[in-house]
């Protein structure tokens, strides 16, 4: 019994002073995951609006899903003032939703379409005590932890702003109850055949130097 006892005893001084090591090291679990903030990949919309005189849509050329490019030709548009018009992508991306169908009568300022463009970007929050390792313009890599072959996709810092909904967020480790203040980071991704608006975006914080 006495040997068991000592064994086990020999067992948990172990996992304590290895525990103490990671934790003096910054590389406990909990460390970790303060370093490694997560958000979700998004793409920038846009709205195509109608600009001309009123008029009737004589034709949709494009239907929810499509992929086109900065030129095609979307809709074909009457008016008694400008006759038949074509109505044209403004950028390249991707039509996910359209707003009108053939015969339907718009005005000036009518929503038409919605696009979904090439370009991506993911939202952070970042705890005060690490904004200071970001600034706007910055450089930074983007990780895809859960693509199957992950790889590290440039990104750039586009704007850092408070974020007052977290203005009471508090904190139970090492700060004990102080209130924790929050900003929120957007960041710019380039894009990549592999990358899909909704996918999980990280940014290690332990790899950016001060």
């Amino acid at each position: 019994m006495k040997i068991k006892a000592g064994f086990y005893i020999g067992i948990a001084v172990a996992l304590i002073v290895g525990g103490s090591l990671l934790v003096v090291k910054g590389k406990d679990a909990v460390s970790q995951a303060e370093m490694r903030k997560q958000g979700v990949l998004e793409a920038e919309q846009t709205t195509l609006f109608y600009q001309k005189s009123p008029g009737s849509i004589v034709e949709v050329d494009v239907a929810a899903g499509d992929w086109v490019k900065r030129g095609d030709v979307l809709f074909k548009v009457k008016s008694a003032e400008e006759g038949e018009a074509d109505m044209l992508a403004l950028d390249d991306g991707l039509i996910s939703r359209i707003a009108v169908k053939p015969g339907d009568q718009v005005k000036q300022g009518a929503p038409m379409a919605v696009l979904q463009k090439n370009n991506y970007y993911t939202d952070l929050y970042i705890q005060e005590s690490e904004i200071q390792k970001l600034q706007v313009d910055q450089s930074i890599g983007i990780h895809f932890p859960y693509l199957d072959d992950p790889a590290q996709v440039n990104g750039v810092v586009t704007s850092i702003s408070a974020a007052p909904q977290f203005a009471n967020l508090r904190m139970s480790r090492e700060k004990g109850q102080a209130d924790l203040s929050m900003f929120l980071v957007r960041i710019a991704v380039d894009s990549n055949a592999d990358l899909l608006p909704g996918m999980t975006a990280e940014v290690r914080l332990d790899e950016i130097a001060d």
